[in-house]
């Protein structure tokens, strides 16, 4: 279980550094005009979904 856990923290972290680095650097010229808020939309929804799943993970381990 444990493990489990610890590589879908890893693959969540992979995913969100991956989502901003192609946001910081494109490779389309209008890219950072038609893009900004779906950027900052994805961001959003990372961040609402990870800081709650990792918070839940630490009191469920505080709880075991």
């Amino acid at each position: 279980m444990n493990i489990l856990i610890i590589v879908s923290a890893i693959i969540c972290i992979f995913a969100l550094v991956a989502t901003i680095l192609v946001g910081i650097k494109p490779h389309e010229e209008n890219y950072g005009k038609t893009t900004k808020k779906r950027l900052t939309r994805l961001t959003v929804i990372y961040f609402v979904t990870f800081v709650p799943a990792l918070i839940f993970v630490f009191i469920y381990f505080g709880m075991k």
